[in-house]
């Protein structure tokens, strides 16, 4: 959870790292080109911002940035196909593409640092609000996979392309099917 500025610029130097943004020069030069990795950086970046303002938001300056970053997200949400509730993902996010696949939503209850998730991911409730994934540390989700339920999944794990979870995953392993189930373990 973002609460300072030192927090702030440890999630959002670990999120350009993930998104490979090295310099704020070479950032701006391809989202000016639409390389994909650099609009998903600009969606993660406001989405950082406001969690900041969102945590803070007991004094007047927070809650108007707040609200400008809020409305801000929505647009950025809207136009890339990306859905992700605030607070819930650790530092080191990717999202690895946008087009061809649907864009991302993340309802995850919570999701740990350094996960991936590539084009039409979906990972949401099943049925109530509080039947919602779990995810672990430096899990991947390959394109079109899914994740549904009350359910945890491990860290260290890989979700298969078009993979739908909807039970338990454990720790160091790799997942698919329909319904997803183990396909590997990986040596730790």
């Amino acid at each position: 959870m973002i609460k300072t500025k030192e927090d702030l610029r440890l999630y959002l130097r670990e999120d350009a790292l993930r998104n490979d943004v090295t310099s704020f020069g070479g950032y701006l030069l391809r989202l000016w080109v639409g390389a994909e990795s650099a609009r998903a950086f600009r969606y993660i970046r406001c989405m950082r911002k406001l969690e900041y303002h969102l945590n803070n938001v007991s004094s007047l300056p927070h809650r108007l940035w707040y609200y400008y970053y809020k409305l801000k997200l929505t647009r950025l949400g809207g136009k890339y196909g990306i859905s992700i509730n605030p607070n819930t993902c650790g530092y080191g996010l990717r999202i690895m593409h946008l087009s061809g696949g649907g864009g991302v939503r993340l309802g995850a209850a919570s999701v740990g640092n350094y996960c991936g998730f590539n084009a039409g991911v979906l990972i949401g409730t099943n049925g109530s609000l509080d039947a919602r994934p779990t995810l672990g540390d430096h899990v991947a989700f390959g394109p079109g996979a899914k994740a549904f339920g009350k359910i945890n999944i491990g860290s260290h794990v890989f979700v298969a392309a078009n993979a739908v979870v909807v039970k338990d995953v454990p720790d160091n392993c790799i997942v698919g099917g329909v319904p997803a189930k183990v396909i590997k373990r990986k040596e730790e």
